[in-house]
């Protein structure tokens, strides 16, 4: 086990031009998984202790840094098939939520991977959801009279969910879809709708790793159920580029 800085550095860390908080675990060993196979996963105690499993090098940045996959470019090619293991914990006392992880991940990488990086906007393969006719909605798209980001404690807003082939929500903006489409087709999604103030959206389409009969494709789904339909365009996105990652050094 390697110790590294424990607790909240006062000082704000900055790498190229991303600047965050740092916070970092008090103990934590790194060593390169070289397993022709087997499980993977990252796991975290109730005391915030992290396993993480057979984790492939670059899977790691996206989790730390909440990245969809097509937004992180510049990884060495060798980060690619190259897995880890690691186990890691904070210093007693110390805040674990979900932040709190993240950042202490992100500080691992940066002082046992070196990485550093940048943020910038690139013109990039992507889609526009547009109406298909203007001022006319599909009928499992309904403006709403409730407005759940200014009152999520009313019943209804805890109604719904998201899965792998449905989107339900009651009284959410058009952006709360857009970050679903992102996820469902690995892709940027620009909003070009129009469309403004809560909304009531039941959509519901066929996985394609488990393909479901009676269900349409996504792209179809969203034309026939909303009324609207994704365009495939070049669009601005936020990426994440890696100027520095390294093979760390063994435990």
């Amino acid at each position: 086990m390697r110790g590294i800085r424990a607790g909240l550095v006062a000082a704000l860390l900055t790498l190229g031009t991303h600047t965050f908080a740092q916070v970092s675990f008090e103990v934590a060993s790194v060593r390169q998984n070289t397993q022709p196979a087997g499980p993977s996963g990252l796991r975290r105690s109730p005391d915030g202790a992290l396993r993480a499993e057979r984790m492939r090098a670059r899977f790691l940045i996206t989790i730390a840094y909440g990245l969809q996959p097509f937004q992180l470019v510049g990884v060495p090619a060798w980060a690619n098939d190259t897995y880890y293991d690691i186990n890691a914990k904070p210093a007693p006392g110390s805040a674990t939520g979900r932040e709190q992880m993240s950042a202490m991940l992100q500080a691992l990488l940066v002082e046992r991977f070196r990485l550093t990086f940048h943020r910038e906007a690139r013109l990039v393969d992507g889609f526009a959801l547009v109406p298909v006719q203007r001022g006319t909605l599909g009928r499992n798209l309904r403006a709403s009279p409730l407005d759940c980001e200014k009152t999520p404690a009313i019943r209804a807003c805890a109604q719904g969910g998201i899965g792998d082939s449905a989107f339900r929500a009651s009284g959410v903006p058009m952006w709360s879809l857009i970050q679903q489409l992102v996820v469902a087709v690995n892709g940027p999604v620009t909003d070009e709708t129009g469309l403004s103030g809560p909304y009531d959206i039941d959509l519901r389409w066929s996985n394609e790793a488990s393909p479901t009969d009676d269900l349409p494709s996504l792209f179809t789904a969203i034309q026939e159920q909303l009324g609207l339909r994704l365009e495939r365009r070049r669009v601005s996105a936020d990426m994440f580029v890696v100027d520095r990652f390294e093979r760390p050094a063994p435990d």
